[in-house]
């Protein structure tokens, strides 16, 4: 049995409670399965970009979580979220690998492989994966597999790269982006519909982890 440690770029958490949380989600202990999958590297992520457009109209409002430098320099920054309670966005989400020249766009290559990736939307949240007793906003998916191409393999799911956010509560809390890669282990299917409904309990996920981001949000 091989233990391996997957790359993870993301925001500085706040307490050493949540960095062993997710140090313990970073390296996975893998059992035989993981020989069959030596062929899914994950994507290498040092950008996510948040674009939420009113949906009733008006100017689109970008965040992004940047770390120019990669693992092992200084920590990533992440600007701070703010939205209006009572509206209605469609969140677009990108990934970029700006540590090459020219910058890769990760966005299409999630979209090309759709069906092994799966983006959670946690935090002060209210939606799939996420039921906090009290919310700021609520997510709910606005993609799926087939938007990106052939949906080949089980049910239609979503990805997760297009969200309806609302705004709800004024107050100040964090928004959490999580992005698994979830591809297919011995011709069976990771990913699965049951999937933010396991995040929400606190259960263990299959795959592995691309970005995991937080950003500081406030509603008002």
């Amino acid at each position: 049995m091989q233990k391996h440690c997957k790359k993870i770029l993301g925001a500085p958490m706040p307490t050493a409670a949540l960095l062993a949380a997710l140090a313990a989600v970073a390296c996975e202990d893998h059992g035989h399965d993981d020989d069959h999958d030596h062929d899914h590297e994950n994507e290498v992520i040092s950008r996510v970009e948040l674009t939420f457009t009113p949906t009733a109209g008006g100017a689109p409002l970008v965040f992004a979580f940047d770390d120019p430098d990669g693992d092992g320099g200084a920590s990533g920054t992440a600007e701070r979220i703010e939205l209006a309670s009572g509206v209605e966005y469609t969140l677009a989400v990108r990934f970029q690998n700006s540590l090459v020249d020219p910058p890769e766009d990760i966005t299409a290559e999630i979209e090309a492989e759709a069906e092994d990736h799966f983006v959670f939307v946690v935090g002060d949240v209210a939606g799939p994966g996420s039921s906090p007793p009290t919310a700021l906003v609520t997510h709910a998916y606005a993609d799926v597999e087939s938007d990106y191409g052939t949906n080949a393999v089980g049910e239609d799911l979503p990805v997760g790269l297009v969200n309806t956010i609302t705004g709800n509560t004024a107050g100040t809390g964090k928004f959490r982006l999580i992005l698994r890669h979830l591809p297919e282990v011995n011709e069976q299917p990771q990913k699965t519909g049951e999937l933010p409904a396991d995040l929400a309990a606190g259960r263990d996920l299959p795959g592995s982890v691309d970005a995991d981001v937080s950003f500081d949000l406030v509603v008002s």
